[in-house]
């Protein structure tokens, strides 16, 4: 009888940042669905359902997802289900400890007039995610962004790497 990685040991916040990396200069289309069950998909992307994709390759787990059980080919990811299950599911953490860990998720929540955002944290300050449909799944930064919270998702093993400086952006009334 043979085994899994993700049998014999937790999955990690490395291979949620390893995997997302595979998929830098995929096309991005908001309120796409992505099939959270197919290995093989190559977008095209949102933000919420890069993010839920992730973790359902990495440990066959529905995260952020309107139901988080059922068909994983038909879920729907939404940054307001990632805040919700962030709450119930997860491990709130503060930027700080999301920039400087691998695999950790940062959320902007949506609000009155604004969209919300997730990223995958690489644990030194910087980013991958499903960014815009200008620009596609790219590598980015967290500064100078605004965000809410960081996300830790239970049974995924995560390491914090050393401290990274982030700033906050000057909002002057403007949400980036």
């Amino acid at each position: 009888m043979s085994t899994t990685a993700t049998e014999t040991a937790l999955a990690s916040g490395e291979d949620i940042v390893e995997r997302a990396r595979e998929h830098v200069g995929e096309k991005y289309i908001l309120g796409v669905l992505a099939p959270k069950d197919n290995s093989n998909w190559t977008g095209p992307w949102d933000c919420a359902e890069f993010a839920s994709w992730l973790v359902f390759q990495v440990a066959a787990k529905l995260y952020g997802c309107r139901r988080d059980f059922g068909d994983p080919a038909t879920a729907d990811a939404f940054t307001g289900y990632w805040a919700r299950d962030a709450k119930s599911l997860g491990e709130i953490i503060s930027l700080e400890e999301a920039a400087r860990t691998p695999g950790a998720f940062v959320l902007r929540i949506p609000q009155g007039g604004s969209t919300g955002h997730i990223v995958v944290s690489n644990g030194e300050g910087d980013t991958v995610e499903a960014h815009s449909s200008q620009d596609g799944v790219i590598e980015s930064t967290l500064a100078n962004r605004r965000w809410d919270t960081g996300v830790l998702i239970s049974g995924f093993q995560y390491t914090q790497q050393a401290a990274v400086p982030i700033s906050s952006p000057d909002l002057n009334g403007v949400s980036p």
